[in-house]
């Protein structure tokens, strides 16, 4: 990839939310006339798509379900093999695999479900489920030490008819409790009662059918932070379809923005975003928003002074250790940093000559943020030379 010659400009729509299309693909499956006026073809929702399309077709005999490289569509297909019954591999990249599920392959195996390793296909690369459905665990089912809302989110969003009510704890701090009230909210919207008692403890009473109607289908505010952050470094961009109030998590970007001086209007219309070149270092706990950690620290090298960002330790365990390979990143642009357990401190300074000289080749890898990360500096003025740049396809 390579600096553009022109300023950065974008008018129009961005896709739809991925988090909640790929929750909404789910629901379909208990209820097919839920409907969803607007999908994605990122890989993501393409991978629960491809999904679905197995869990339908699946009949007697063992079914390969492919997850791809998204740990929502693992996660939440895990929960429905066991919440259905059968026999099932579900299998995606070795990443995947090895990120942290382990919380929730024990709850699952509280409500009766065997998940064993799939050696047979790939080791390393597959989880082998068979079920006869889940069983009353008689207990609330523990996610309180999980390092992803995800658990609760798949266990809550595959509640459906139960014969027994379930509860689940999820304590009284949940990790990333933005994206858990997202999957609430569209259970809620679909007919679920779901009762949040105080202490963290989720309870759903049994025999919850849900009712047909529309998913909501709002843009994807967390890619929507890379076409702001390209504006903010590098021209401007209206984003028509970013919703004026959200349930997700990342909207908390606008007001981040505007603290570090970048011009940022939200209105019925949409939202812009103009370039400002006086960006102001910030502190930041984005233990709920932790996906805008690599495009914020990007912002936050171009800020003079030092900024934090903290609260996140569980971005070790995203497509790649986000903590690392931003810090990474930051200082193959020439910015000290200084790597947290639960975060980075970004020593940040203005652009210069030297910044935009020969360019440093980067490597993105497998992760869609460091692309979009790395893409907001090379368009601020590093010189980069960026490699894995398909990896931004998993979103955007």
């Amino acid at each position: 990839m390579h600096r553009p010659s022109t300023p950065f400009a974008f008018a129009g729509p961005l896709p739809p939310s991925k988090s909640l299309l790929i929750r909404a693909l789910l629901l379909q499956l208990y209820e097919p006339a839920i409907q969803i006026p607007v999908l994605s073809a990122c890989a993501d929702v393409v991978a629960m798509q491809g999904a679905c399309r197995a869990f339908a077709g699946a009949s007697r005999g063992r079914t390969t379900i492919d997850c791809g490289e998204a740990g929502l569509v693992l996660r939440l297909c895990l929960a429905y093999a066991a919440r259905r019954g059968g026999d099932f591999d579900l299998c995606g990249t070795p990443r995947l695999l090895a990120r942290p599920h382990h919380v929730l392959l024990r709850a699952l195996r509280l409500l009766g479900t065997q998940i064993d390793p799939a050696a047979s296909i790939d080791p390393g690369r597959a989880l082998r489920v068979t079920s006869r459905g889940w069983h009353d665990p008689a207990q609330p089912i523990p996610l309180s030490d999980g390092e992803s809302s995800q658990f609760a989110s798949a266990l809550l969003l595959n509640a459906w008819d139960l014969p027994f009510p379930l509860r689940i704890d999820i304590g009284p701090t949940p990790v990333s409790e933005g994206y858990l009230d997202l999957s609430i909210d569209l259970a809620r919207r679909h007919g679920m009662d779901v009762v949040v008692q105080d202490g963290g403890l989720l309870s759903i009473p049994a025999h919850q059918t849900p009712k047909p109607g529309v998913a909501p289908h709002e843009a994807d505010v967390s890619s929507a932070f890379a076409v702001a952050a390209l504006a903010a470094v590098a021209g401007h961009c209206r984003i028509d379809n970013f919703p004026l109030a959200s349930l997700q998590p990342d909207a908390a970007f606008v007001d981040v923005l505007r603290r570090m001086g970048v011009p940022a209007d939200l209105d019925a219309r949409g939202l812009t975003v103009h370039h400002t070149p006086n960006l102001q270092p910030v502190d930041v706990d984005v233990s709920g928003c932790p996906d805008l950690v690599p495009v914020l620290a990007v912002l936050c090298a171009l800020a003079p002074g030092v900024s934090r960002l903290h609260g996140a330790p569980h971005l070790r365990g995203k497509e790649s250790d986000r903590i690392a390979t931003t810090a990474g990143l930051l200082r193959i642009l020439g910015r000290p940093t200084q790597e947290l357990p639960d975060g980075l401190l970004v020593a940040g300074r203005p652009l210069s000559g030297a910044d935009s000289s020969a360019p440093r080749p980067f490597d993105a890898g497998s992760d869609h943020r460091l692309v979009m990360a790395a893409a907001v500096a090379l368009h601020a003025g590093f010189a980069l030379d960026i490699a894995g740049t398909h990896a931004v396809h998993k979103s955007f």
